[in-house]
Protein backbone atom coordinates (compact mmCIF):
# COMPACT_ATOMS: atom_id res chain seq x y z
CA UNK A 1 0.00 0.00 0.00
CA UNK A 2 2.87 2.38 0.77
CA UNK A 3 4.46 1.74 -2.62
CA UNK A 4 1.20 2.44 -4.46
CA UNK A 5 0.60 5.60 -2.42
CA UNK A 6 4.00 6.95 -3.50
CA UNK A 7 3.42 5.87 -7.11
CA UNK A 8 0.00 7.55 -7.25
CA UNK A 9 0.91 10.78 -5.44
CA UNK A 10 4.37 11.16 -7.00
CA UNK A 11 5.87 12.14 -3.68
CA UNK A 12 7.10 10.47 -0.52
CA UNK A 13 5.81 13.44 1.48
CA UNK A 14 2.31 13.40 -0.03
CA UNK A 15 2.15 9.62 0.42
CA UNK A 16 3.05 10.06 4.09
CA UNK A 17 0.23 12.59 4.55
CA UNK A 18 -2.23 10.27 2.80
CA UNK A 19 -1.18 7.28 4.91
CA UNK A 20 -0.93 9.38 8.09
CA UNK A 21 2.62 8.28 8.86
CA UNK A 22 5.95 10.09 9.12
CA UNK A 23 7.82 10.71 5.87
CA UNK A 24 11.03 8.98 7.13
CA UNK A 25 8.91 5.85 7.63
CA UNK A 26 7.79 5.95 3.98
CA UNK A 27 11.35 6.52 2.79
CA UNK A 28 12.63 3.63 4.91
CA UNK A 29 9.93 1.26 3.63
CA UNK A 30 10.68 2.10 0.00
CA UNK A 31 14.42 1.73 0.52
CA UNK A 32 13.79 -1.70 2.07
CA UNK A 33 11.54 -2.68 -0.84
CA UNK A 34 14.20 -1.65 -3.37
CA UNK A 35 16.80 -3.70 -1.51
CA UNK A 36 14.47 -6.69 -1.48
CA UNK A 37 13.68 -6.47 -5.20
CA UNK A 38 17.28 -5.66 -6.07
CA UNK A 39 16.34 -2.76 -8.32
CA UNK A 40 15.55 0.96 -8.21
CA UNK A 41 11.80 1.55 -8.29
CA UNK A 42 11.74 5.36 -8.07
CA UNK A 43 13.65 8.24 -9.62
CA UNK A 44 13.95 10.71 -6.77
CA UNK A 45 14.14 14.42 -7.53
CA UNK A 46 13.48 17.85 -6.00
CA UNK A 47 9.96 17.91 -7.43
CA UNK A 48 8.96 14.44 -6.29
CA UNK A 49 9.43 10.80 -7.22
CA UNK A 50 8.64 9.09 -10.52
CA UNK A 51 8.50 5.38 -11.25
CA UNK A 52 11.38 3.81 -13.14
CA UNK A 53 10.63 1.22 -15.82
CA UNK A 54 11.09 -1.47 -13.18
CA UNK A 55 8.77 0.50 -10.90
CA UNK A 56 6.09 0.64 -13.60
CA UNK A 57 6.21 -3.14 -13.95
CA UNK A 58 6.15 -3.59 -10.18
CA UNK A 59 3.14 -1.23 -9.91
CA UNK A 60 1.06 -3.38 -12.23
CA UNK A 61 1.59 -6.44 -10.07
CA UNK A 62 1.08 -4.46 -6.87
CA UNK A 63 -2.30 -3.18 -8.04
CA UNK A 64 -3.37 -6.69 -9.01
CA UNK A 65 -2.33 -7.99 -5.57
CA UNK A 66 -4.43 -5.31 -3.87
CA UNK A 67 -7.39 -6.09 -6.15
CA UNK A 68 -7.06 -9.79 -5.37
CA UNK A 69 -6.91 -9.08 -1.62
CA UNK A 70 -10.05 -6.92 -1.88
CA UNK A 71 -11.73 -9.63 -3.93
CA UNK A 72 -10.83 -12.26 -1.31
CA UNK A 73 -12.24 -10.16 1.54
CA UNK A 74 -15.44 -9.45 -0.41
CA UNK A 75 -15.90 -13.09 -1.37
CA UNK A 76 -15.59 -14.25 2.24
CA UNK A 77 -18.14 -11.67 3.40
CA UNK A 78 -20.69 -12.43 0.63
CA UNK A 79 -22.58 -15.08 2.58
CA UNK A 80 -25.33 -16.70 0.49
CA UNK A 81 -24.28 -14.88 -2.68
CA UNK A 82 -21.88 -15.76 -5.45
CA UNK A 83 -19.50 -12.87 -6.00
CA UNK A 84 -18.64 -12.25 -9.63
CA UNK A 85 -16.40 -9.68 -11.32
CA UNK A 86 -16.97 -9.26 -15.04
CA UNK A 87 -14.59 -7.19 -17.19
CA UNK A 88 -14.87 -5.65 -20.64
CA UNK A 89 -12.89 -3.07 -22.62
CA UNK A 90 -14.16 0.50 -22.79
CA UNK A 91 -15.44 0.13 -26.35
CA UNK A 92 -17.63 -2.84 -25.36
CA UNK A 93 -18.64 -1.90 -21.83
CA UNK A 94 -21.59 0.37 -22.67
CA UNK A 95 -23.16 -2.38 -24.78
CA UNK A 96 -22.28 -5.39 -22.63
CA UNK A 97 -22.67 -4.27 -19.01
CA UNK A 98 -26.36 -3.21 -19.11
CA UNK A 99 -27.29 -6.58 -20.64
CA UNK A 100 -25.20 -8.44 -18.05
CA UNK A 101 -26.75 -6.49 -15.17
CA UNK A 102 -30.25 -7.21 -16.50
CA UNK A 103 -29.45 -10.92 -16.85
CA UNK A 104 -28.20 -11.12 -13.26
CA UNK A 105 -31.17 -9.24 -11.78
CA UNK A 106 -32.98 -11.29 -9.14
CA UNK A 107 -30.22 -13.90 -8.96
CA UNK A 108 -28.04 -14.43 -5.87
CA UNK A 109 -24.98 -13.01 -7.60
CA UNK A 110 -23.02 -10.08 -6.21
CA UNK A 111 -21.96 -8.58 -9.55
CA UNK A 112 -19.11 -6.12 -10.13
CA UNK A 113 -18.54 -4.68 -13.63
CA UNK A 114 -14.98 -3.57 -14.35
CA UNK A 115 -13.58 -1.73 -17.38
CA UNK A 116 -10.27 -3.26 -18.48
CA UNK A 117 -8.50 -3.76 -21.79
CA UNK A 118 -8.31 -7.33 -23.07
CA UNK A 119 -4.73 -8.12 -22.01
CA UNK A 120 -5.41 -6.78 -18.51
CA UNK A 121 -8.56 -8.91 -18.32
CA UNK A 122 -6.68 -12.07 -19.29
CA UNK A 123 -4.08 -11.44 -16.57
CA UNK A 124 -6.84 -10.79 -14.02
CA UNK A 125 -8.63 -14.01 -15.02
CA UNK A 126 -5.44 -15.97 -14.41
CA UNK A 127 -4.85 -14.48 -10.95
CA UNK A 128 -8.51 -14.74 -9.94
CA UNK A 129 -9.36 -11.06 -9.49
CA UNK A 130 -11.79 -11.28 -12.44
CA UNK A 131 -14.16 -14.23 -12.99
CA UNK A 132 -15.33 -13.58 -16.56
CA UNK A 133 -14.35 -11.15 -19.29
CA UNK A 134 -15.33 -10.08 -22.76
CA UNK A 135 -12.11 -9.82 -24.75
CA UNK A 136 -11.20 -8.79 -28.27
CA UNK A 137 -9.09 -10.79 -30.71
CA UNK A 138 -6.69 -12.53 -28.33
CA UNK A 139 -4.80 -15.84 -28.26
CA UNK A 140 -5.66 -17.22 -24.83
CA UNK A 141 -3.29 -19.09 -22.49
CA UNK A 142 -3.97 -22.53 -21.08
CA UNK A 143 -6.44 -22.77 -18.26
CA UNK A 144 -8.98 -20.39 -19.82
CA UNK A 145 -12.13 -21.46 -21.66
CA UNK A 146 -14.04 -19.24 -24.05
CA UNK A 147 -16.95 -19.04 -26.45
CA UNK A 148 -17.31 -16.70 -29.38
CA UNK A 149 -19.96 -14.08 -28.70
CA UNK A 150 -19.73 -12.35 -32.06
CA UNK A 151 -17.57 -11.76 -35.09
CA UNK A 152 -17.78 -8.05 -35.81
CA UNK A 153 -16.80 -7.04 -39.37
CA UNK A 154 -15.00 -3.76 -39.98
CA UNK A 155 -17.14 -1.18 -41.76
CA UNK A 156 -16.86 2.45 -42.86
CA UNK A 157 -19.38 4.90 -41.38
CA UNK A 158 -20.03 8.62 -41.79
CA UNK A 159 -22.60 11.22 -40.83
CA UNK A 160 -25.78 11.05 -42.98
CA UNK A 161 -25.12 13.96 -45.37
CA UNK A 162 -21.69 12.60 -46.24
CA UNK A 163 -23.01 9.07 -46.65
CA UNK A 164 -25.77 10.40 -48.94
CA UNK A 165 -23.10 11.57 -51.39
CA UNK A 166 -22.81 7.94 -52.40
CA UNK A 167 -19.04 7.38 -52.39
CA UNK A 168 -18.35 3.74 -53.25
CA UNK A 169 -14.55 3.74 -53.48
CA UNK A 170 -11.76 5.06 -51.22
CA UNK A 171 -10.42 7.10 -54.17
CA UNK A 172 -13.64 9.15 -54.11
CA UNK A 173 -12.96 10.30 -50.53
CA UNK A 174 -9.86 12.42 -51.12
CA UNK A 175 -11.65 15.50 -49.79
CA UNK A 176 -12.82 13.78 -46.62
CA UNK A 177 -10.65 13.01 -43.56
CA UNK A 178 -10.55 9.33 -42.61
CA UNK A 179 -9.88 7.70 -39.24
CA UNK A 180 -9.11 3.98 -38.85
CA UNK A 181 -9.27 2.05 -35.59
CA UNK A 182 -5.69 0.87 -35.07
CA UNK A 183 -6.41 -2.59 -33.64
CA UNK A 184 -3.35 -4.39 -35.09
CA UNK A 185 -0.76 -4.25 -37.86
CA UNK A 186 -3.52 -5.11 -40.31
CA UNK A 187 -5.03 -1.68 -39.70
CA UNK A 188 -2.21 -0.29 -41.83
CA UNK A 189 -3.59 -2.25 -44.79
CA UNK A 190 -6.87 -0.38 -44.39
CA UNK A 191 -4.96 2.88 -43.91
CA UNK A 192 -3.24 2.24 -47.25
CA UNK A 193 -6.62 1.86 -49.00
CA UNK A 194 -7.38 5.50 -48.28
CA UNK A 195 -3.88 6.99 -48.41
CA UNK A 196 -3.18 8.90 -51.63
CA UNK A 197 -0.45 11.41 -52.60
CA UNK A 198 -3.21 13.77 -53.79
CA UNK A 199 -4.66 14.07 -50.30
CA UNK A 200 -4.16 17.49 -48.76
CA UNK A 201 -3.03 17.93 -45.13
CA UNK A 202 -6.55 19.17 -44.40
CA UNK A 203 -7.97 15.73 -45.24
CA UNK A 204 -5.63 13.24 -43.52
CA UNK A 205 -5.94 9.52 -42.88
CA UNK A 206 -5.46 8.90 -39.15
CA UNK A 207 -4.98 5.82 -36.99
CA UNK A 208 -6.49 5.88 -33.48
CA UNK A 209 -6.24 3.34 -30.68
CA UNK A 210 -9.90 3.05 -29.66
CA UNK A 211 -13.01 2.85 -31.87
CA UNK A 212 -15.03 5.23 -29.69
CA UNK A 213 -12.66 8.07 -30.67
CA UNK A 214 -13.14 7.20 -34.34
CA UNK A 215 -16.92 7.22 -33.89
CA UNK A 216 -16.80 10.61 -32.16
CA UNK A 217 -14.72 12.08 -35.02
CA UNK A 218 -17.23 10.73 -37.55
CA UNK A 219 -20.21 12.08 -35.64
CA UNK A 220 -18.82 15.51 -34.77
CA UNK A 221 -15.98 16.35 -37.16
CA UNK A 222 -16.96 14.99 -40.57
CA UNK A 223 -14.58 12.01 -40.70
CA UNK A 224 -15.19 8.67 -42.34
CA UNK A 225 -14.53 6.13 -39.57
CA UNK A 226 -13.42 2.55 -40.18
CA UNK A 227 -14.35 0.55 -37.09
CA UNK A 228 -15.64 -2.88 -36.04
CA UNK A 229 -19.40 -2.86 -36.51
CA UNK A 230 -20.10 -3.34 -32.78
CA UNK A 231 -18.64 0.11 -32.09
CA UNK A 232 -21.15 1.78 -34.43
CA UNK A 233 -24.29 -0.23 -33.67
CA UNK A 234 -25.97 2.43 -31.53
CA UNK A 235 -25.23 5.29 -33.97
CA UNK A 236 -26.39 3.26 -36.97
CA UNK A 237 -29.66 2.35 -35.26
CA UNK A 238 -30.26 5.95 -34.21
CA UNK A 239 -29.38 7.26 -37.66
CA UNK A 240 -26.63 9.60 -36.47
CA UNK A 241 -24.19 7.66 -38.66
CA UNK A 242 -24.67 5.64 -41.82
CA UNK A 243 -22.83 2.76 -43.42
CA UNK A 244 -20.76 3.71 -46.49
CA UNK A 245 -21.01 1.10 -49.28
CA UNK A 246 -17.26 0.82 -49.75
CA UNK A 247 -15.56 -2.37 -50.98
CA UNK A 248 -15.46 -5.21 -48.45
CA UNK A 249 -12.62 -4.55 -46.01
CA UNK A 250 -12.52 -8.32 -45.33
CA UNK A 251 -11.48 -7.95 -41.70
CA UNK A 252 -13.38 -8.67 -38.52
CA UNK A 253 -12.92 -8.38 -34.76
CA UNK A 254 -13.75 -11.48 -32.73
CA UNK A 255 -15.42 -10.96 -29.36
CA UNK A 256 -15.14 -13.82 -26.88
CA UNK A 257 -16.51 -14.53 -23.42
CA UNK A 258 -13.62 -15.93 -21.36
CA UNK A 259 -13.43 -17.57 -17.94
CA UNK A 260 -11.28 -20.05 -16.06
CA UNK A 261 -11.98 -23.66 -17.05
CA UNK A 262 -12.84 -24.75 -13.51
CA UNK A 263 -15.55 -22.08 -13.13
CA UNK A 264 -17.73 -23.35 -15.99
CA UNK A 265 -20.43 -24.62 -13.61
CA UNK A 266 -20.72 -21.43 -11.56
CA UNK A 267 -24.18 -19.88 -11.67
CA UNK A 268 -22.98 -16.54 -13.01
CA UNK A 269 -20.90 -18.13 -15.78
CA UNK A 270 -23.90 -20.15 -16.93
CA UNK A 271 -25.99 -16.97 -17.05
CA UNK A 272 -23.36 -15.29 -19.25
CA UNK A 273 -23.27 -18.28 -21.60
CA UNK A 274 -27.04 -18.13 -21.95
CA UNK A 275 -26.82 -14.39 -22.62
CA UNK A 276 -24.29 -14.74 -25.47
CA UNK A 277 -26.80 -15.07 -28.39
CA UNK A 278 -28.67 -11.95 -27.33
CA UNK A 279 -25.39 -10.06 -26.97
CA UNK A 280 -24.33 -11.15 -30.44
CA UNK A 281 -27.50 -9.66 -31.91
CA UNK A 282 -27.08 -6.50 -29.86
CA UNK A 283 -23.48 -6.08 -31.01
CA UNK A 284 -24.47 -6.48 -34.63
CA UNK A 285 -21.97 -9.28 -35.15
CA UNK A 286 -22.02 -12.64 -36.84
CA UNK A 287 -21.75 -15.65 -34.47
Amino acid sequence: MTFLAVAETGSFGRAAVELQVAQPSVSARMAALERKTGTQLFERGPRGSALTQAGERFAGYARRCVELLNETEAAVSSVGHERMVVAAPTSLSSAVFPAVLDAMAGKPVDLICRVAHSDESVSALLDGSVHAAFVLQRVLPRGLDSIRVARSPFIAVAEPSLAAAGATDPAELLRVPVVVHNWSERARQVHAMFANPRRSPDHPVRLVGTPDIAIKLARQSGYVAVVPSYAAVQELRQGTLRHLPLPDISLAMEIRLVHRAETANRRGIKVLHALAPALSEQLGGVT
